[in-house]
């Protein structure tokens, strides 16, 4: 049964605006709720292509920063090696500067001894050319008094000779000894502490302004005999 209602125009109303009334009823509840939904989904949607597109450049960056961490790792792996290369050839090199340092020192404490060696030898020397001047100086002296004992005047005939009273004993350092008792005649041994003299003459006193007359003696050969001690 067909209510008149609603087969009946209102009135005033024409029967168009009826018609698209009926025809074109007005947006109901579950309609607004499906509008609601769509753009809800719709806005979920470009969120989610937000996110994917956040997560690709998230991933791409975990990407760089995980070639970065790899390009830092193997840096530090190459200057970890080179550091200890380094610091290998360091210990070498200090190795060897000490071992050099001990070779130098030695070499100074061996110039330094051979200094003292060459010191001590030259001091020698020295002592043996002093030594040597001082013994020519005393040849020099006995020959100048043989030469004027052999330059003397002969004792005349019939004249006692003056007795001798110095004895010169040779030896490194020569000595005058006075002598005492019956003085020796030429060849004569005599022997003066442990060692035995032979006269070789009697002559003047090789000090100078000394009118003395002096044996001169000479060390005698082995196997000769003993004299008379004249000291």
């Amino acid at each position: 049964m067909t209510n008149p209602d609603h087969e009946r125009p209102p009135e005033g109303d024409s029967l168009g605006g009826f018609v698209r009334r009926v025809l074109s009823p007005g947006p109901t509840a579950e309609g607004r709720l499906d509008e609601l939904l769509a753009d809800r989904w719709r806005e979920l949607d470009e969120q989610a292509s937000r996110l994917a597109d956040a997560i690709a450049d998230l991933e791409q960056r975990e990407e760089l920063l995980r070639d970065s961490r790899i390009s830092v790792e193997r840096t530090l792996r190459l200057g970890t090696s080179d550091l200890e290369a380094r610091e290998a050839e360091l210990g070498e090199f200090a190795r060897g500067l000490a071992e050099q340092e001990a070779r130098l020192s030695n070499a100074e404490a061996e110039l330094t001894r051979r200094r003292e060696e060459l010191g001590a030898v030259e001091l020698k020397r020295a002592a043996l050319e002093r030594r040597e001047r001082e013994v020519e100086a005393r040849e020099e002296r006995v020959a100048e008094a043989e030469r004027r004992a052999a330059e003397a005047p002969a004792p005349a005939a019939g004249a006692a000779a003056r007795p001798a009273e110095l004895v010169f004993v040779p030896g490194p350092r020569y000595r005058l000894l006075e002598l005492d008792g019956r003085p020796p005649s030429q060849g004569e041994t005599l022997a003066i502490g442990d060692t035995e003299y032979v006269v070789v003459r009697l002559g003047p006193s090789p000090l100078p302004r000394d009118s003395r007359r002096c044996v001169y003696l000479m060390p005698a050969p082995a196997g000769g005999s003993a004299g008379e001690d004249s000291s």
